[in-house]
């Protein structure tokens, strides 16, 4: 009978080394798995916060989103602020990555085949098995737990007092930094409508904040487009959570709602007299730079896509009539955006010749209620 229990316990044991080792093959590199309760699917969170080595990554196998190509519509006046061109600072390659918009954020995350968390999954990451508590530990001070109250008149947001990513002790499921060092982008928007414009979740507090600002029930949000220096991000996998749309589709779609907004605004001023008509045509022609990245001009080149493509459709109809309707023109703007931002290597032409089938596609969309 002892043999056989003997027998029995080293069985149990191997078949528990087993099941252990099983787990945690199954664990991504570099990520780390939540079980599941509180009504929130078990996924896996990253370890650490993405650093600069690995944005450089990303950024190298994606030209759109290098420094020079980006559109500052879409990353802000201050992306990757402090790189020089598209390198990191020296000696800060596993520093969290900062100054990223949300678009750019979501991005790397598609790219590496994951995606932001929901700041749902994101807080119960930082929890743990913890309810009610200020901080991933408990209610006891963050004082050299985390990176935070660093900000002097003399610190510069061009090269913040960031620390490298697992500077600080982690909490009981292995993550480091969810508080302190940087904020980190959620997936979610803002659940309002505001007036100003698109906002997006951020969580955690940063080298920045006080201790009571790094409260893990703390929310606050920001503008989908910029970047700060006390915003970076991680990701999440998943397979139970029900992802969000493509981000360039997301990104093309965002565009085309402010330029058509920002030609409102300017054929308004202009008369209402706010804007000389003088003015009118220059300020149009910033508006679509400063959304495209192209200059007006070559609205020449998308509409003999459209004509071509119109009299395709119908011969019988006067292209020419519907190429002068702005709303017309602002979505094949966005149905040639995504292309570009999806083939950003391509030739201007072949680019061309996609929009020419993305017309096709969705030209009973693009004509509704035009009679063509």
């Amino acid at each position: 009978m002892k043999n056989t229990n003997k027998i029995i316990t080293a069985f149990s044991i191997l078949m528990l080394h087993i099941y252990i080792n099983i787990s945690i093959a199954d664990v991504p590199d570099g990520m780390v798995l939540i079980p599941n309760g509180n009504g929130i699917d078990s996924f896996y969170i990253d370890k650490y916060e993405v650093t600069n080595a690995e944005y450089k990554k990303f950024i190298d196998a994606n030209p759109l989103w290098q420094k020079g190509n980006a559109l500052t519509s879409i990353v802000g006046d201050t992306y990757l602020w402090g790189w020089k061109g598209n390198m990191y600072p020296k000696g800060r390659e596993n520093h969290p990555v900062v100054d990223i918009s949300w678009f750019a954020a979501k991005a790397y995350a598609e790219w590496v085949g994951k995606e932001l968390p929901t700041q749902t999954q994101w807080e119960k990451a930082a929890r743990g098995t913890l309810k009610n508590t200020k901080y991933p530990w408990g209610d006891e001070s963050p004082q050299n737990k985390a990176n935070f109250d660093k900000y002097t008149e003399t610190v510069s947001f061009r090269i913040p007092p960031t620390k490298e990513v697992g500077s600080y002790p982690p909490n009981e499921y292995g993550i480091y930094d969810m508080i302190g060092n940087v904020g980190e982008w959620c997936l979610d928007r803002l659940d309002v409508d505001d007036i100003h414009g698109r906002y997006h979740i951020m969580r955690g507090g940063s080298w920045f904040e006080t201790a009571e600002d790094l409260q893990i029930s703390r929310i606050s949000q920001h503008p989908v487009y910029d970047g700060m220096g006390t915003l970076g991000f991680r990701c999440v996998l998943s397979n139970k959570v029900d992802m969000s749309s493509d981000v360039l589709s997301d990104m093309s779609s965002w565009l085309y709602e402010n330029m058509d907004s920002c030609f409102d605004s300017a054929l308004y001023s202009a008369s209402e007299g706010y804007l000389p008509q003088s003015k009118l045509e220059e300020k149009l022609d910033g508006i679509v730079k400063y959304f495209t990245g192209y200059s007006r001009t070559f609205e020449k080149e998308l509409n003999l896509v459209l004509l071509k493509t119109i009299a395709e459709y119908n011969p019988s109809v006067d292209p020419e009539e519907y190429c002068t309707i702005r709303d017309i023109m602002h979505n094949i703007w966005k149905f040639y955006l995504e292309i570009h931002f999806r083939y950003y290597e391509k030739k201007t032409d072949e680019k061309l010749e996609l929009l020419r089938g993305c017309i096709l596609e969705k030209i009973d969309y693009l004509f509704m209620g035009t009679g063509c």
